[in-house]
C-alpha cells in the first residue's frame, strides 16, 4: 500500500480501508471493539480536518 503524501489523502484513504463496523453477534467482540475503535479515530481526524478547513476560510 502507497502512504499518501498529504495528510488529507490519508485521511480519505483510511476512510475508504476501515469502513463503518457493524455488530454481528456471531462474530468476535473484541474484533468488533477494535473496529469501532479504528472507526472512531477516522471520524474524530475527518472532524478535525473540517475544523482546520473552517478556520483556514475564515483567514
Amino acid at each position: 500500500m502507497d502512504i499518501p503524501l498529504h495528510s488529507y489523502e490519508l485521511i480519505d484513504r483510511l476512510d475508504e480501508l476501515y469502513p463503518e463496523a457493524i455488530y454481528n453477534p456471531k462474530d468476535c467482540r473484541e474484533e468488533f471493539l477494535l473496529r469501532q475503535g479504528e472507526r472512531r479515530l477516522i471520524l474524530k481526524l475527518k472532524e478535525l480536518r473540517l475544523v482546520e478547513i473552517k478556520e483556514r476560510n475564515r483567514r
